[in-house]
């Protein structure tokens, strides 16, 4: 009897994983969407571009490389399954140069292939570039003039990006150097080398900074707030709503300090300016 019991349970689970795919596929299907069962990695697209000095790209399951060059163009390589090549659009205006997707990617199986989008430029080169993706990371050795990156269910990993804003939900974000940006995140850590002026927010994650060189004004809802050195030159603020916030102080600064619940240790002055830290359960140190 027992073993009867098992074998219905066994087959009533089975029907629902059928009925869930089956679900799936019907839907991808009314979208116009391509299931892909195997594929290898090809080349898909390769040109080259003069005299182009902004980037826009907005795609879906691709990851991004963008890498310096010996060259004196911007190159474009694209590489992914041969099913998905009209898919995306490559468009040069001008000094401009977008890049993007019509519809997404459905794998079902052993997908063997890497969708993969790398851009090529010049050594101390000036680019703007601007990208919105899901479900793909970004990872950029270059520098960056000035940009607006967001992602969806992907990480995000800069060099430099000095003006500008960096996004991201579901995913982390590194940067080795900035110099004035807003930053915001949910579900996920920020890791930042050096910046000079930072404004933004985050939910469900922690926030470092080696090296703050001028101010900041930042909130947190879920997680840690950490500077190793901050050099203050403006007022500036950090909140915390659970979570603690560590602070290595370069210069003496006023500071205005207040917790709900938590302890407060810091190295207080009548210098100007004025950093204010606020959290409602979580210790703060600065000094």
């Amino acid at each position: 009897m027992k073993k009867n019991k098992k074998v219905i349970i066994s087959i009533i689970v089975l029907l629902v994983i059928i009925a869930g795919l089956a679900g799936f596929m019907i839907y991808g299907i009314a979208k116009g969407e391509k299931f892909v069962f195997s594929g290898k990695t090809e080349v898909l697209y390769e040109s080259i571009f003069n005299d182009v000095n902004k980037i826009d790209v907005n795609i879906t399951n691709y990851d991004v490389e963008i890498k310096e060059h010996d060259k004196n163009e911007i190159a474009i390589e694209i590489t992914g399954n041969e099913k998905n090549k009209d898919k995306i659009k490559v468009e040069a205006n001008g000094n401009d140069l977008t890049i993007k997707q019509d519809g997404s990617i459905i794998c079902i199986g052993l997908c063997l292939y890497e969708e993969t989008i790398t851009i090529y430029v010049p050594e101390n080169y000036e680019l703007e570039y601007n990208h919105e993706s899901s479900s793909g990371s970004i990872v950029s050795d270059i520098l960056i003039q000035k940009g607006n990156i967001k992602t969806t269910s992907g990480d995000i990993k800069l060099t430099t990006l000095l003006n500008g804003s960096i996004a991201s939900t579901s995913g982390n974000i590194e940067l080795n150097e900035g110099s004035s940006l807003e930053v915001s995140s949910t579900s996920g850590d920020i890791d930042i080398e050096k910046v000079n002026d930072l404004t933004g927010s985050a939910t469900s994650g922690n926030l470092t900074i080696n090296n703050l060189t001028n101010k900041i004004n930042f909130s947190l809802t879920s997680g840690d707030i950490k500077i190793n050195k901050f050099s203050i030159n403006e007022d500036s603020s950090l909140t915390a709503r659970s979570g603690n916030i560590k602070i290595g102080l370069e210069k003496e600064v006023f500071i205005d300090a207040k917790t709900n619940n938590g302890d407060i240790d810091i190295n207080n002055s009548n210098a100007t300016p004025t950093l204010t830290l606020t959290t409602t359960s979580g210790d703060i140190t600065a000094k």
